[in-house]
């Protein structure tokens, strides 16, 4: 049952220690319409969080592993490893004959990826009318292919279908529901009456709806693909908005069309099932308002995965276990996705890149509320710097194949949790930037003068059994606008922080384009939780965690000095460090 699936981590901590030693948090409505401008919607009180499911005290019946199911975005996957002028000039000599050296790297790829654990690639196959399959009659082909490959008459998808299959690993196809990026390509350049949005289709038409089930055929009858992945986060609307709950029932009924497609493809083969996964927004009000009917999927036994993912960012916050208690008692299995990128300022989109201690705090809280594996989304950003040259891709070229290597790590939650983790609570759009599914994902903390003695808070989670003496955790978070001589009053799920384990620095010099999301300057505040030194218990707890924050009114202000702007308490951050005791 999922609910011992999502406590069992714990239990593997007690086995571990003993033998070594907003929804998603935009707090949008789920009504037709979603928050947007400027007015964040007012958060729960402290009393109104749960603080979620208390770690066991029962010993673990053995080690679990979760499930990696790798999307890869097909051109700039290879373009990183060898060009495929999608960036420009290529960034390596293609030897004689090209079609060898094309196979040979494209096996390569997937040997890393098996290397790595990883179970299943889902292969962006198809993308604003552009696809990979040849064959097709109502798509164009993508102009980004493996060189000489065609010429000699060599597939690449049946060259990475076969290498996946050798390894023992699963190929998804996967369907891109709505790319909105660029121009429309084969059929739909023919139907100007489909589009919405700029260049999206409408799936309040029959017509559109149907065009896809016929993609969808056209894969099952040209390719030996272990299941169908349908990719509604790019983009996240499929109607009109504000049309979304009203055209539910037609998304649902389209996701059962698919479903026979596939039974009749398994019967076909001789094989009880081929897989069927969605990728939707990041929580369930999100998916409601778009017309995601996610528990009638799952409840109809129509998908057998369900990755609740942002648009481009972590979320460390997602309420994952929103989605298992859909699952619960069913055979759909959910995989929360991970990514590269932390947070969205502009004019950049984050230069700092996840590093593996980020990574293990972000499936540490996945795993704990009961997630089944991990889905890495535009993953190739840890290496992309090897195939594009301009400054805005700050990343690490040499990450490749090493960034894989982290998968590995990540697919084991026994692993993740012996080892350090930094959480990373950013808001991932910032006000005013609102997230492409019409929903604010920020819970900065915001402080207006204008109303003095004002107490604020947000919410953060953290799937850690706290009662561990082996755990340290140090928490930090950014305090903007805030005056030299003014004070922050701190609270931890409503209580008061000692004033000796506070530590804060003026940093006058703020936060430039290639350090983050740019800041001006700030105070850093940096908190020590090991209040047990003292005969304190500190008050971190596992699950949902609240930090609230008052502005201490200052004597200057009040006696009518020059007016100030308000203070933001932003980045939030928390580093658990695992300590190993002597033996």
């Amino acid at each position: 049952m999922k609910t011992l699936y999502m406590l069992s981590l714990f239990l593997g901590t007690a086995l571990l220690m003993s033998a070594s030693q907003k929804d998603s948090p935009l707090w949008a409505t789920a009504d037709e319409t979603p928050q947007t401008g400027n007015d964040v919607p007012q958060e729960e009180t402290t009393e109104q969080i749960a603080t979620g499911p208390t770690p066991p005290e029962t010993k673990a019946e053995k080690p679990r592993q979760g499930r990696i199911v790798h999307a890869w975005d097909g051109c700039t996957m290879w373009s990183t490893i060898f060009n495929v002028d999608y960036y420009g000039p290529r960034n390596r000599e293609i030897p004689a004959p090209a079609a060898s050296f094309s196979r040979r790297m494209l096996e390569e790829l997937i040997d890393e990826e098996a290397a790595a654990h990883v179970d299943a690639i889902s292969y962006c196959l198809f993308t604003a009318g552009w696809s990979d399959v040849p064959s097709s009659k109502i798509t164009d082909l993508f102009p980004w292919r493996p060189p000489g490959m065609d010429a000699a008459g060599v597939d690449p998808l049946k060259v990475l279908i076969d290498r996946c299959h050798h390894h023992g690993m699963e190929f998804i196809a996967d369907i891109r529901m709505n790319d909105r990026h660029g121009q429309r390509h084969g059929i739909l350049s023919e139907h100007p009456e489909w589009i919405m949005l700029g260049s999206a289709n409408d799936y309040a038409l029959e017509d559109v709806r149907s065009m896809m089930l016929t993609f969808t055929k056209e894969v099952l009858d040209s390719y030996d693909v272990d299941g169908i992945e349908y990719d509604y986060m790019r983009w996240c609307h499929m109607f009109k908005p504000g049309e979304g709950k009203k055209n539910a029932h037609l998304l649902t009924d389209f996701t059962r069309k698919t479903r026979e497609l596939l039974k009749e493809e398994a019967k076909r083969r001789g094989c009880d099932r081929l897989e069927f996964g969605v990728r939707v927004p990041q929580s369930i009000g999100e998916c409601d308002h778009l017309g995601f009917d996610v528990a009638t999927w799952i409840k109809e036994g129509l998908v057998d995965y369900v990755v609740p993912s942002d648009f481009m960012h972590i979320d460390m916050n997602m309420k994952t276990d929103d989605f298992v208690k859909l699952a619960d008692g069913t055979s759909c299995n959910i995989y929360p996705a991970i990514h590269n990128r932390i947070s969205m300022d502009g004019p950049n989109e984050h230069y700092r890149l996840m590093n593996l201690a980020n990574f293990r705090a972000a499936v540490q809280n996945f795993y704990g509320f009961g997630a089944d594996g991990v889905s890495p989304y535009n993953y190739q950003f840890a290496f992309e710097r090897r195939g594009v040259a301009h400054r805005s891709s700050a990343y690490a070229a040499y990450m490749w194949p090493a960034a894989l290597g982290w998968l590995r790590e990540l697919r084991y939650p026994d692993q993740v949790n012996a080892r350090d983790r930094h959480y990373l609570f950013y808001s991932a759009w910032k006000t005013p930037h609102v997230s492409p599914s019409g929903f604010f994902h920020d819970e900065n903390i915001y402080l207006d003068r204008a109303q003095p003695d004002q107490e604020k808070s947000r919410r953060f989670r953290m799937a850690e059994d706290f009662s561990n003496p082996h755990l340290r955790t140090t928490m930090q978070f950014k305090a903007i606008g805030l005056a030299d001589d003014e004070q922050l009053d701190i609270k931890i799920n409503g209580e008061q922080v000692p004033t000796e384990y506070i530590t804060h620095v003026l940093d006058k010099n703020g936060q430039n384009l290639y350090e983050g999301d740019p800041l001006p300057p700030f105070h850093l505040y940096v908190i020590d939780m090991n209040w047990e030194t003292t005969g304190r218990k500190q008050p971190l707890t596992f699950g949902d965690n609240r930090l609230s924050v008052r502005l201490v009114p200052e004597e200057r202000a009040e006696a009518g000095g020059p007016e100030r702007g308000k203070v933001s308490i932003e980045e939030l951050e928390c580093y658990v460090y695992v300590r190993k005791p002597k033996h």
